[in-house]
Protein backbone atom coordinates (compact mmCIF):
# COMPACT_ATOMS: atom_id res chain seq x y z
CA UNK A 1 0.00 0.00 0.00
CA UNK A 2 1.32 3.39 -0.95
CA UNK A 3 0.71 6.05 1.67
CA UNK A 4 -0.11 9.63 0.62
CA UNK A 5 2.95 11.69 -0.11
CA UNK A 6 5.29 8.70 -0.06
CA UNK A 7 7.91 8.17 -2.74
CA UNK A 8 7.11 5.50 -5.34
CA UNK A 9 7.12 1.90 -4.21
CA UNK A 10 10.44 0.19 -4.98
CA UNK A 11 8.78 -1.79 -7.75
CA UNK A 12 8.32 1.44 -9.74
CA UNK A 13 12.03 2.30 -9.64
CA UNK A 14 14.42 1.19 -12.31
CA UNK A 15 16.29 -2.09 -11.75
CA UNK A 16 19.62 -1.63 -10.03
CA UNK A 17 18.60 1.73 -8.56
CA UNK A 18 20.64 0.90 -5.46
CA UNK A 19 23.26 -1.24 -7.13
CA UNK A 20 25.92 1.35 -6.36
CA UNK A 21 27.00 2.11 -2.82
CA UNK A 22 27.19 5.82 -3.60
CA UNK A 23 23.44 6.56 -3.30
CA UNK A 24 23.32 4.54 -0.08
CA UNK A 25 26.11 6.60 1.47
CA UNK A 26 24.52 9.85 0.29
CA UNK A 27 21.22 8.84 1.87
CA UNK A 28 23.09 7.83 5.02
CA UNK A 29 24.70 11.26 5.19
CA UNK A 30 21.29 12.90 4.77
CA UNK A 31 19.93 10.66 7.53
CA UNK A 32 22.75 11.66 9.88
CA UNK A 33 21.93 15.32 9.25
CA UNK A 34 18.22 14.63 9.82
CA UNK A 35 18.99 12.77 13.05
CA UNK A 36 21.12 15.63 14.35
CA UNK A 37 18.40 18.13 13.53
CA UNK A 38 15.87 15.87 15.26
CA UNK A 39 18.03 15.75 18.38
CA UNK A 40 18.00 19.56 18.53
CA UNK A 41 14.21 19.83 18.26
CA UNK A 42 12.60 20.98 21.47
CA UNK A 43 9.08 20.01 20.42
CA UNK A 44 7.73 16.62 21.47
CA UNK A 45 6.63 14.36 18.59
CA UNK A 46 2.84 14.07 18.55
CA UNK A 47 0.46 11.36 17.35
CA UNK A 48 -0.21 11.12 13.65
CA UNK A 49 -3.94 11.01 14.43
CA UNK A 50 -5.86 11.74 17.65
CA UNK A 51 -7.49 9.01 19.71
CA UNK A 52 -11.11 8.47 18.64
CA UNK A 53 -13.46 8.47 21.62
CA UNK A 54 -16.61 8.74 19.47
CA UNK A 55 -17.74 5.12 20.07
CA UNK A 56 -17.60 5.72 23.83
CA UNK A 57 -18.79 9.31 24.24
CA UNK A 58 -22.40 8.49 25.11
CA UNK A 59 -21.43 5.84 27.66
CA UNK A 60 -18.80 8.08 29.26
CA UNK A 61 -21.21 11.03 29.40
CA UNK A 62 -23.86 8.87 31.09
CA UNK A 63 -21.45 7.81 33.84
CA UNK A 64 -22.37 9.70 37.01
CA UNK A 65 -19.71 10.92 39.39
CA UNK A 66 -21.19 8.64 42.07
CA UNK A 67 -20.81 5.58 39.84
CA UNK A 68 -17.33 6.68 38.77
CA UNK A 69 -16.24 7.00 42.41
CA UNK A 70 -17.76 3.62 43.27
CA UNK A 71 -15.90 1.91 40.42
CA UNK A 72 -12.65 3.69 41.24
CA UNK A 73 -12.85 2.43 44.82
CA UNK A 74 -13.10 -1.14 43.52
CA UNK A 75 -10.56 -0.84 40.71
CA UNK A 76 -7.70 1.41 41.81
CA UNK A 77 -4.79 -0.75 42.91
CA UNK A 78 -6.68 -4.01 42.38
CA UNK A 79 -5.08 -7.04 40.76
CA UNK A 80 -6.75 -9.42 38.31
CA UNK A 81 -7.82 -11.86 41.04
CA UNK A 82 -9.57 -9.07 42.98
CA UNK A 83 -11.21 -7.69 39.86
CA UNK A 84 -12.41 -11.17 38.88
CA UNK A 85 -14.03 -11.61 42.30
CA UNK A 86 -15.77 -8.25 41.95
CA UNK A 87 -16.98 -9.21 38.48
CA UNK A 88 -18.19 -12.62 39.68
CA UNK A 89 -20.11 -11.04 42.58
CA UNK A 90 -21.71 -8.48 40.22
CA UNK A 91 -20.36 -5.58 42.29
CA UNK A 92 -18.51 -4.60 39.12
CA UNK A 93 -19.23 -5.14 35.43
CA UNK A 94 -16.81 -5.45 32.53
CA UNK A 95 -18.49 -2.34 31.12
CA UNK A 96 -17.74 -0.43 34.34
CA UNK A 97 -14.15 -1.60 34.20
CA UNK A 98 -13.68 -0.58 30.58
CA UNK A 99 -15.24 2.87 31.03
CA UNK A 100 -13.06 3.50 34.09
CA UNK A 101 -9.93 2.87 32.05
CA UNK A 102 -11.18 4.80 29.02
CA UNK A 103 -11.80 7.80 31.29
CA UNK A 104 -8.22 7.54 32.52
CA UNK A 105 -6.95 7.34 28.94
CA UNK A 106 -8.86 10.51 28.08
CA UNK A 107 -7.57 12.28 31.20
CA UNK A 108 -3.90 11.36 30.90
CA UNK A 109 -2.84 9.97 27.54
CA UNK A 110 -2.55 13.24 25.65
CA UNK A 111 0.54 13.71 27.81
CA UNK A 112 1.71 10.10 28.07
CA UNK A 113 1.05 9.02 24.44
CA UNK A 114 1.02 5.38 25.44
CA UNK A 115 -1.82 4.42 23.12
CA UNK A 116 -1.90 4.63 19.34
CA UNK A 117 -5.51 3.60 18.71
CA UNK A 118 -8.62 2.70 20.72
CA UNK A 119 -10.61 -0.40 19.82
CA UNK A 120 -14.01 0.87 18.60
CA UNK A 121 -15.58 -2.51 19.46
CA UNK A 122 -14.34 -2.53 23.07
CA UNK A 123 -17.79 -1.79 24.55
CA UNK A 124 -19.26 -4.71 22.60
CA UNK A 125 -16.53 -6.99 23.93
CA UNK A 126 -17.25 -5.83 27.49
CA UNK A 127 -20.98 -6.42 27.01
CA UNK A 128 -20.31 -9.95 25.74
CA UNK A 129 -18.18 -10.62 28.82
CA UNK A 130 -20.96 -9.44 31.12
CA UNK A 131 -23.45 -11.66 29.27
CA UNK A 132 -21.19 -14.69 29.69
CA UNK A 133 -20.93 -14.12 33.44
CA UNK A 134 -24.68 -13.63 33.76
CA UNK A 135 -25.16 -16.97 31.98
CA UNK A 136 -22.64 -18.71 34.25
CA UNK A 137 -20.21 -19.14 31.36
CA UNK A 138 -17.26 -17.02 32.48
CA UNK A 139 -14.01 -17.98 30.76
CA UNK A 140 -11.89 -17.37 33.84
CA UNK A 141 -9.99 -14.62 35.59
CA UNK A 142 -9.13 -12.70 32.44
CA UNK A 143 -12.75 -12.50 31.25
CA UNK A 144 -13.69 -8.81 31.10
CA UNK A 145 -10.21 -7.50 31.94
CA UNK A 146 -9.15 -4.52 29.74
CA UNK A 147 -5.73 -4.90 28.15
CA UNK A 148 -3.64 -3.20 25.52
CA UNK A 149 -1.34 -4.68 22.88
CA UNK A 150 1.86 -3.31 21.37
CA UNK A 151 1.19 -2.11 17.84
CA UNK A 152 3.64 -4.48 16.14
CA UNK A 153 1.27 -7.31 17.10
CA UNK A 154 -1.53 -7.82 14.57
CA UNK A 155 -5.06 -6.93 15.63
CA UNK A 156 -8.08 -7.54 13.41
CA UNK A 157 -9.69 -4.60 11.65
CA UNK A 158 -10.93 -1.96 11.92
CA UNK A 159 -7.87 -1.47 14.13
CA UNK A 160 -4.67 -0.67 12.28
CA UNK A 161 -1.41 -2.55 12.84
CA UNK A 162 1.35 -0.05 12.12
CA UNK A 163 4.46 -1.01 14.14
CA UNK A 164 4.60 2.76 14.62
CA UNK A 165 5.96 3.42 11.14
CA UNK A 166 4.56 5.99 8.72
CA UNK A 167 4.70 3.54 5.82
CA UNK A 168 2.11 1.30 7.55
CA UNK A 169 -0.05 4.06 9.03
CA UNK A 170 -3.15 2.83 7.16
CA UNK A 171 -2.39 -0.90 7.27
CA UNK A 172 -5.13 -3.22 8.53
CA UNK A 173 -4.09 -6.80 9.27
CA UNK A 174 -6.05 -9.78 7.96
CA UNK A 175 -6.76 -10.92 11.51
CA UNK A 176 -5.47 -11.20 15.05
CA UNK A 177 -1.99 -12.44 15.86
CA UNK A 178 -2.04 -15.83 17.58
CA UNK A 179 -1.36 -14.28 20.98
CA UNK A 180 -4.19 -11.74 20.58
CA UNK A 181 -6.58 -14.51 19.54
CA UNK A 182 -5.53 -16.46 22.65
CA UNK A 183 -6.25 -13.66 25.13
CA UNK A 184 -9.53 -12.83 23.39
CA UNK A 185 -10.48 -16.49 23.72
CA UNK A 186 -9.80 -16.09 27.45
CA UNK A 187 -12.33 -13.24 27.48
CA UNK A 188 -10.01 -10.24 27.75
CA UNK A 189 -11.33 -6.94 26.40
CA UNK A 190 -8.96 -5.29 23.93
CA UNK A 191 -8.94 -1.60 24.90
CA UNK A 192 -6.49 -0.53 22.20
CA UNK A 193 -3.00 -0.70 20.76
CA UNK A 194 0.16 0.69 22.30
CA UNK A 195 2.79 3.09 21.07
CA UNK A 196 6.33 1.73 20.73
CA UNK A 197 9.81 2.53 19.60
CA UNK A 198 9.18 2.42 15.85
CA UNK A 199 9.65 -1.01 14.25
CA UNK A 200 10.49 -2.41 17.69
CA UNK A 201 13.42 -0.03 18.14
CA UNK A 202 15.03 -0.49 14.74
CA UNK A 203 14.65 3.10 13.50
CA UNK A 204 15.74 5.70 16.05
CA UNK A 205 18.00 5.39 19.08
CA UNK A 206 15.47 7.42 21.11
CA UNK A 207 13.21 5.02 23.07
CA UNK A 208 9.44 5.32 22.89
CA UNK A 209 9.08 7.41 19.74
CA UNK A 210 7.25 6.52 16.55
CA UNK A 211 5.94 8.41 13.56
CA UNK A 212 2.41 7.15 14.23
CA UNK A 213 2.25 7.38 18.02
CA UNK A 214 4.55 10.29 18.83
CA UNK A 215 6.79 10.25 21.92
CA UNK A 216 5.68 8.17 24.91
CA UNK A 217 6.36 9.78 28.29
CA UNK A 218 7.38 8.16 31.56
CA UNK A 219 4.55 8.78 34.09
CA UNK A 220 7.10 9.19 36.91
CA UNK A 221 8.58 12.33 35.43
CA UNK A 222 9.33 14.15 32.18
CA UNK A 223 13.08 13.77 32.64
CA UNK A 224 12.93 9.97 32.81
CA UNK A 225 13.12 7.74 29.73
CA UNK A 226 10.11 5.49 29.07
CA UNK A 227 12.47 2.80 27.79
CA UNK A 228 11.78 0.78 24.70
CA UNK A 229 10.66 -0.71 22.57
CA UNK A 230 7.49 -1.77 24.46
CA UNK A 231 7.26 1.77 25.79
CA UNK A 232 3.55 2.41 25.47
CA UNK A 233 2.59 -0.93 26.98
CA UNK A 234 4.65 -0.31 30.11
CA UNK A 235 3.50 3.32 30.42
CA UNK A 236 -0.20 2.40 30.03
CA UNK A 237 -0.03 -0.32 32.68
CA UNK A 238 2.02 1.81 35.07
CA UNK A 239 -0.40 4.73 34.75
CA UNK A 240 -3.51 2.59 35.21
CA UNK A 241 -4.78 3.08 31.66
CA UNK A 242 -5.02 -0.71 31.29
CA UNK A 243 -4.91 -3.56 33.77
CA UNK A 244 -2.27 -5.50 31.83
CA UNK A 245 -0.62 -5.36 28.42
CA UNK A 246 1.32 -7.40 25.91
CA UNK A 247 4.69 -6.26 24.58
CA UNK A 248 7.51 -7.85 22.63
CA UNK A 249 11.23 -8.19 23.17
CA UNK A 250 14.21 -8.79 20.93
CA UNK A 251 16.76 -7.59 23.48
CA UNK A 252 15.55 -5.61 26.49
CA UNK A 253 12.38 -4.33 24.81
CA UNK A 254 10.09 -5.68 27.53
CA UNK A 255 12.31 -5.55 30.60
CA UNK A 256 13.78 -2.07 30.08
CA UNK A 257 10.45 -0.19 29.82
CA UNK A 258 8.94 -2.33 32.58
CA UNK A 259 11.87 -1.46 34.86
CA UNK A 260 11.84 2.24 33.91
CA UNK A 261 8.08 2.52 34.53
CA UNK A 262 7.85 0.53 37.75
CA UNK A 263 5.94 -2.53 36.52
CA UNK A 264 6.52 -6.26 36.07
CA UNK A 265 7.69 -7.39 32.64
CA UNK A 266 8.53 -10.87 31.40
CA UNK A 267 10.36 -12.22 28.38
CA UNK A 268 9.38 -15.90 28.21
CA UNK A 269 11.55 -18.76 26.98
CA UNK A 270 12.05 -18.23 23.26
CA UNK A 271 9.21 -19.74 21.25
CA UNK A 272 7.02 -20.42 24.29
CA UNK A 273 4.48 -17.80 23.19
CA UNK A 274 3.35 -18.15 19.55
CA UNK A 275 4.87 -15.44 17.36
CA UNK A 276 2.52 -15.68 14.37
CA UNK A 277 1.25 -12.24 13.35
CA UNK A 278 4.00 -10.20 15.01
CA UNK A 279 6.22 -7.92 12.91
CA UNK A 280 9.64 -9.53 13.38
CA UNK A 281 13.04 -8.04 14.05
CA UNK A 282 15.22 -11.07 14.80
CA UNK A 283 13.18 -14.27 14.72
CA UNK A 284 15.77 -16.26 16.67
CA UNK A 285 15.06 -14.12 19.74
CA UNK A 286 11.77 -12.22 19.24
CA UNK A 287 9.16 -13.01 21.92
CA UNK A 288 5.87 -11.58 23.14
CA UNK A 289 5.45 -11.27 26.89
CA UNK A 290 3.20 -9.88 29.63
CA UNK A 291 3.41 -6.48 31.34
CA UNK A 292 1.55 -6.07 34.64
CA UNK A 293 1.63 -4.33 38.00
CA UNK A 294 2.03 -7.60 39.93
CA UNK A 295 3.74 -10.92 39.30
CA UNK A 296 0.43 -12.74 39.78
CA UNK A 297 -1.16 -10.64 37.03
CA UNK A 298 1.78 -11.34 34.72
CA UNK A 299 1.38 -15.06 35.41
CA UNK A 300 -2.36 -14.93 34.70
CA UNK A 301 -1.77 -13.12 31.42
CA UNK A 302 1.05 -15.45 30.37
CA UNK A 303 -1.20 -18.43 31.06
CA UNK A 304 -3.81 -16.98 28.69
CA UNK A 305 -1.17 -16.05 26.09
CA UNK A 306 0.09 -19.64 26.01
CA UNK A 307 -3.32 -21.28 26.07
CA UNK A 308 -2.71 -22.59 29.59
CA UNK A 309 0.79 -23.96 29.00
CA UNK A 310 2.14 -22.02 32.01
CA UNK A 311 0.33 -22.38 35.32
CA UNK A 312 1.60 -20.50 38.36
CA UNK A 313 -0.33 -20.19 41.59
CA UNK A 314 -1.15 -16.55 42.29
CA UNK A 315 -1.12 -16.92 46.08
CA UNK A 316 1.77 -16.58 48.51
CA UNK A 317 4.88 -18.01 46.84
CA UNK A 318 6.44 -19.20 50.12
CA UNK A 319 10.12 -19.31 50.95
CA UNK A 320 13.09 -20.53 48.93
CA UNK A 321 15.06 -22.71 51.38
CA UNK A 322 18.08 -24.37 49.82
CA UNK A 323 17.83 -22.43 46.56
CA UNK A 324 20.85 -20.72 45.05
CA UNK A 325 20.94 -17.32 43.35
CA UNK A 326 23.81 -16.26 41.13
CA UNK A 327 24.23 -12.53 41.72
CA UNK A 328 25.65 -10.77 38.64
CA UNK A 329 27.20 -7.99 40.71
CA UNK A 330 30.33 -7.12 38.73
CA UNK A 331 28.42 -6.56 35.49
CA UNK A 332 25.62 -4.60 37.17
CA UNK A 333 28.08 -2.33 39.01
CA UNK A 334 30.05 -1.46 35.88
CA UNK A 335 26.91 -0.67 33.83
CA UNK A 336 26.76 2.83 32.37
CA UNK A 337 23.65 4.06 30.60
CA UNK A 338 22.55 7.25 28.91
CA UNK A 339 18.94 6.36 29.80
CA UNK A 340 19.19 6.04 33.60
CA UNK A 341 21.44 7.08 36.47
CA UNK A 342 23.19 3.84 37.45
CA UNK A 343 25.31 5.18 40.33
CA UNK A 344 23.17 3.33 42.89
CA UNK A 345 23.20 -0.01 41.04
CA UNK A 346 25.31 -1.74 43.70
CA UNK A 347 23.05 -0.72 46.59
CA UNK A 348 19.91 -1.71 44.68
CA UNK A 349 21.28 -5.12 43.72
CA UNK A 350 22.39 -5.74 47.30
CA UNK A 351 18.88 -4.87 48.49
CA UNK A 352 17.34 -7.43 46.13
CA UNK A 353 19.86 -10.11 47.14
CA UNK A 354 19.20 -9.46 50.83
CA UNK A 355 15.45 -9.83 50.25
CA UNK A 356 15.97 -13.22 48.61
CA UNK A 357 18.29 -14.35 51.39
CA UNK A 358 15.61 -13.37 53.91
CA UNK A 359 13.24 -15.95 52.39
CA UNK A 360 15.81 -18.73 52.44
CA UNK A 361 17.93 -18.38 49.31
CA UNK A 362 21.71 -18.57 49.24
CA UNK A 363 23.24 -15.78 47.14
CA UNK A 364 26.66 -16.16 45.53
CA UNK A 365 28.37 -13.81 43.09
CA UNK A 366 29.03 -14.97 39.54
CA UNK A 367 29.86 -13.32 36.22
CA UNK A 368 28.40 -14.12 32.80
CA UNK A 369 31.06 -12.20 30.89
CA UNK A 370 33.87 -9.75 31.52
CA UNK A 371 33.78 -6.25 30.05
CA UNK A 372 35.63 -7.22 26.88
CA UNK A 373 33.38 -10.21 26.15
CA UNK A 374 30.27 -8.16 26.90
CA UNK A 375 31.36 -5.50 24.41
CA UNK A 376 31.97 -8.18 21.79
CA UNK A 377 28.53 -9.73 22.31
CA UNK A 378 26.87 -6.30 22.12
CA UNK A 379 28.59 -5.64 18.78
CA UNK A 380 27.42 -9.00 17.47
CA UNK A 381 23.90 -8.20 18.64
CA UNK A 382 23.88 -4.85 16.82
CA UNK A 383 24.98 -6.56 13.61
CA UNK A 384 22.23 -9.16 14.00
CA UNK A 385 19.60 -6.47 14.65
CA UNK A 386 20.65 -4.51 11.56
CA UNK A 387 20.51 -7.69 9.49
CA UNK A 388 17.12 -8.51 10.95
CA UNK A 389 15.81 -5.08 10.03
CA UNK A 390 17.09 -5.47 6.46
CA UNK A 391 15.65 -8.93 5.87
CA UNK A 392 13.06 -9.96 8.44
CA UNK A 393 11.37 -6.67 9.29
CA UNK A 394 11.38 -5.33 5.76
CA UNK A 395 9.88 -8.55 4.40
CA UNK A 396 6.95 -8.11 6.80
CA UNK A 397 6.64 -4.39 5.99
CA UNK A 398 6.64 -5.14 2.26
CA UNK A 399 4.02 -7.88 2.71
CA UNK A 400 1.83 -5.29 4.44
CA UNK A 401 2.13 -2.92 1.47
CA UNK A 402 5.08 -0.81 2.61
CA UNK A 403 8.58 -0.35 1.18
CA UNK A 404 10.55 -3.51 0.44
CA UNK A 405 14.05 -2.44 1.49
CA UNK A 406 15.81 -0.37 4.13
CA UNK A 407 16.99 1.94 1.34
CA UNK A 408 13.38 2.68 0.39
CA UNK A 409 12.38 3.06 4.03
CA UNK A 410 15.25 5.50 4.50
CA UNK A 411 14.18 7.59 1.50
CA UNK A 412 10.56 7.59 2.68
CA UNK A 413 11.66 9.12 5.97
CA UNK A 414 13.92 11.68 4.33
CA UNK A 415 11.05 12.93 2.15
CA UNK A 416 9.37 14.45 5.24
CA UNK A 417 11.72 14.01 8.21
CA UNK A 418 9.87 16.10 10.82
CA UNK A 419 6.73 14.04 10.36
CA UNK A 420 8.08 10.62 9.40
CA UNK A 421 11.34 10.34 11.39
CA UNK A 422 10.79 12.78 14.28
CA UNK A 423 13.87 11.52 16.13
CA UNK A 424 15.92 10.48 13.12
CA UNK A 425 16.59 7.02 11.66
CA UNK A 426 20.10 6.14 12.73
CA UNK A 427 19.60 2.37 12.70
CA UNK A 428 17.87 2.37 9.31
CA UNK A 429 20.83 4.29 7.90
CA UNK A 430 23.33 1.85 9.38
CA UNK A 431 21.42 -1.10 7.95
CA UNK A 432 21.24 0.53 4.52
CA UNK A 433 25.00 1.05 4.44
CA UNK A 434 25.92 -2.40 5.79
CA UNK A 435 23.80 -4.25 3.20
CA UNK A 436 24.08 -7.60 4.99
CA UNK A 437 22.97 -10.61 2.94
CA UNK A 438 20.17 -12.84 4.19
CA UNK A 439 22.58 -15.76 4.47
CA UNK A 440 25.10 -13.75 6.50
CA UNK A 441 22.33 -12.52 8.79
CA UNK A 442 21.04 -16.04 9.45
CA UNK A 443 24.54 -17.29 10.23
CA UNK A 444 25.29 -14.36 12.55
CA UNK A 445 21.99 -14.80 14.42
CA UNK A 446 22.62 -18.51 14.93
CA UNK A 447 26.17 -17.85 16.14
CA UNK A 448 24.92 -15.25 18.64
CA UNK A 449 22.38 -17.70 20.05
CA UNK A 450 25.08 -20.34 20.51
CA UNK A 451 27.57 -17.96 22.12
CA UNK A 452 25.04 -16.44 24.51
CA UNK A 453 23.72 -19.84 25.57
CA UNK A 454 27.20 -21.08 26.31
CA UNK A 455 28.02 -18.03 28.45
CA UNK A 456 24.77 -18.19 30.43
CA UNK A 457 24.82 -21.97 30.87
CA UNK A 458 28.39 -21.78 32.19
CA UNK A 459 27.38 -19.08 34.69
CA UNK A 460 24.49 -21.21 35.98
CA UNK A 461 26.66 -24.30 36.33
CA UNK A 462 29.66 -22.51 37.86
CA UNK A 463 27.77 -21.79 41.08
CA UNK A 464 24.89 -24.26 40.79
CA UNK A 465 22.39 -21.41 40.47
CA UNK A 466 18.65 -21.87 40.16
CA UNK A 467 18.28 -18.30 38.89
CA UNK A 468 20.55 -15.34 38.16
CA UNK A 469 19.92 -11.89 39.68
CA UNK A 470 20.52 -8.67 37.74
CA UNK A 471 18.96 -5.20 37.37
CA UNK A 472 16.70 -3.86 34.64
CA UNK A 473 17.90 -5.09 31.22
CA UNK A 474 21.65 -5.09 31.95
CA UNK A 475 21.90 -8.69 30.73
CA UNK A 476 19.48 -8.55 27.80
CA UNK A 477 22.22 -9.19 25.21
CA UNK A 478 22.68 -12.58 26.90
CA UNK A 479 19.30 -13.85 28.14
CA UNK A 480 17.36 -12.61 25.10
CA UNK A 481 19.82 -13.96 22.55
CA UNK A 482 20.07 -17.27 24.43
CA UNK A 483 16.28 -17.63 24.67
CA UNK A 484 16.15 -17.78 28.49
CA UNK A 485 13.13 -16.48 30.43
CA UNK A 486 13.62 -13.30 32.45
CA UNK A 487 11.32 -11.29 34.73
CA UNK A 488 11.85 -7.81 36.13
CA UNK A 489 10.15 -6.92 39.43
CA UNK A 490 9.75 -3.34 40.76
CA UNK A 491 12.45 -2.51 43.30
CA UNK A 492 11.20 0.98 44.13
CA UNK A 493 12.84 4.21 43.02
CA UNK A 494 16.42 5.19 42.36
CA UNK A 495 17.88 8.14 44.23
CA UNK A 496 16.92 10.19 41.16
CA UNK A 497 13.25 9.23 41.58
CA UNK A 498 13.19 6.98 38.51
CA UNK A 499 11.78 3.46 38.95
CA UNK A 500 14.06 0.44 38.69
CA UNK A 501 13.47 -3.29 38.62
CA UNK A 502 15.37 -6.33 39.87
CA UNK A 503 15.65 -8.94 37.14
CA UNK A 504 15.62 -12.71 37.56
CA UNK A 505 16.94 -14.87 34.71
CA UNK A 506 15.88 -18.51 34.61
CA UNK A 507 17.00 -21.59 32.77
CA UNK A 508 15.41 -22.26 29.38
CA UNK A 509 11.92 -23.67 29.78
CA UNK A 510 11.70 -22.79 33.48
CA UNK A 511 9.13 -20.00 33.02
CA UNK A 512 6.85 -21.06 35.87
CA UNK A 513 9.89 -21.47 38.12
CA UNK A 514 11.25 -17.99 37.44
CA UNK A 515 7.79 -16.51 38.00
CA UNK A 516 7.65 -18.15 41.44
CA UNK A 517 11.03 -16.60 42.24
CA UNK A 518 9.73 -13.24 41.05
CA UNK A 519 6.69 -13.65 43.29
CA UNK A 520 8.94 -14.39 46.25
CA UNK A 521 11.02 -11.27 45.58
CA UNK A 522 7.90 -9.14 45.17
CA UNK A 523 6.42 -10.46 48.43
CA UNK A 524 9.69 -9.84 50.28
CA UNK A 525 10.06 -6.24 49.10
CA UNK A 526 6.61 -4.76 48.28
CA UNK A 527 8.66 -2.03 46.65
CA UNK A 528 6.45 -0.79 43.82
CA UNK A 529 5.59 2.91 44.01
CA UNK A 530 2.67 4.16 41.91
CA UNK A 531 3.18 7.29 39.78
CA UNK A 532 1.45 10.55 40.67
CA UNK A 533 -0.43 11.68 37.57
Amino acid sequence: MQTPGAPPHPATRSPGHYSSTVPAYLDAARSVIASRRAARRVTTPERLRPLDFAPFEAALAALSSTDADRVSALVDGADIASLARALDSRSLTARDLLLHHLARVRAHDDRLRSIIELNPHALDEARESDERRAAGASRGRLDGIPLTVKDNIATAGPLHTTAGTFSLAEHVADGDAAVVAAVREAGAVLLGTNNLSELAGAVSTTPGVSAVGGQSANPYGPDFSPGGSSSGTAVAVAAGLAVVGIGTETSGSLLAPASFNGVVGMKPTHGFVPGTGIVPLVSTQDDAGPVARTVADAADLLEAMTGGAVRVESGEPGGLPGSRVGVLRAEVVRQRSALEDTTDNAALLDRAAAALEAVGATCVEVEVADARTTSSVEKELLAVVLGGLSHETMAAVAAAGGPASVAELQRLGLADPERRIPRGQTLVSLAAVRRTTAEAHAAAAAALVERSRQLLDEAFERVGADVLLSLSNVHSPFYASAGHPAVTVPLGLRSSGMPVGATLIGRRGADAHVLRWAGALEAATHARVSPRL
